[in-house]
């Protein structure tokens, strides 16, 4: 619990209303109960608000005409995320090995890690501070993990990977596994090249569900720090993600692409191999980059192309039944003319 004013303090907005009101938690508009805060992040939600049960509102400055009462704010959705940690902290957890976890020679760790049940480790294994590494993980041999960094269950990680500070990674993601690498020999079939590079995952990443992620045939496959990933996504061998980028689900990267800083890759969107993706690019949902693209791009589309292109060129694939009929009514009169001059 905490009142208006302590929570106006940690996310530096302005009390509107009773400085002293006590609120219990945080929910939806449709779904609070009194006692609770909820969330106006935008004007088209206010007709929601009208009759949500909330005690307060956060909301943004350009709002304030409405009168609603609560914590006044630049960036309501940030606010919210930072109120939401208020009410639920971050989970500790016990500093220990549980005894059916398998750990393999050598291996070291800092203070406060915690291993859960039925954890495999392998040899060499170096740990930092504060690790926590929930049930189910496998973890093989030379694999490095910095501090603070939480792993969820069932993720695998592949020998060699080195993990920076503070990452999670949530269940079900492979890191490390065989990058996609055959040639076709004289007899047709496919002869595997072998995969002997690494993973690097610098600091403060966070992988989503089922991400993969593969090793590198030499050298490493990087993500970049502060990059997030959505569920679902395939990141191809020797390919280097610079920082701060998202990435959301069912995106793939083909091999050996750089991808550089702050970029947006929508759901679905597919890159080719080989490529460079300059900074600040976006790519919206679904679009297909097939060639390099300059830094502040944003394209859509298949193939990518300038996303006010893309609009023109839909906009116009949408009127072609019209335009057909068009076509087959002047065809038509073109004949009739035809013979009559005939």
């Amino acid at each position: 619990m905490a009142t208006l004013e302590e929570l106006a303090s940690l996310v530096k907005g302005k009390v509107v209303g009773e400085k002293d009101l006590e609120i219990t938690g945080v929910s939806g508009l449709d779904t609070a109960q009194p006692g609770e805060l909820s969330l106006i992040a935008a004007a088209k939600v206010i007709p929601v608000a009208r009759t949500s049960k909330a005690a307060a509102f956060i909301f943004p400055s350009n709002l304030r005409e409405f009168k609603f009462k609560g914590i006044e704010v630049d960036n309501p959705r940030l606010a919210f995320a930072e109120i939401l940690w208020h009410f639920h902290p971050k989970k500790t957890y016990p500093e220990g090995i549980h005894p059916s976890a398998v750990v393999g020679a050598d291996f070291k760790q800092g203070v406060g890690c915690h291993i859960a049940p039925l954890v495999s480790i392998g040899g060499c294994v170096k740990f930092g501070e504060r690790v926590v590494i929930h049930p189910g993980v496998v973890i093989q041999d030379e694999v490095e993990i910095g501090d603070d960094t939480e792993i969820k269950p069932n993720v695998v990680i592949c020998s060699g990977t080195k993990i920076g500070k503070r990452v999670i990674i949530q269940p079900g993601t492979v890191i490390g596994g065989d990058g996609f690498g055959f040639e076709r020999n004289n007899q047709g079939k496919h002869f595997k090249v072998p995969q002997v590079g690494g993973v690097v995952i610098e600091d403060d990443v966070e992988l989503g569900s089922n991400v993969t992620i593969d090793r590198a045939t030499t050298g490493q496959t990087v993500i970049g720090a502060g990059t997030k990933i959505d569920n679902l996504v395939q990141i191809g061998h020797n390919v280097e993600i610079g920082k701060d980028n998202i990435m959301v689900a069912m995106t793939g990267i083909a091999g050996s692409t750089k991808v550089g800083d702050r970029v947006t890759l929508a759901g679905q969107a597919g890159i080719n191999g080989h490529i460079t993706i300059g900074d600040d690019t976006v790519v919206f949902a679904r679009g297909m980059v097939i060639s390099s693209l300059p830094a502040n791009s944003v394209v859509s589309g298949q193939p990518a192309r300038p996303h006010g292109e893309d609009m023109r060129i839909q906009a116009a694939t949408g009127k072609l039944p019209e335009l057909l009929r068009t076509i087959r009514q002047l065809e038509k009169r073109v004949a009739e003319l035809e013979g009559k001059l005939n």
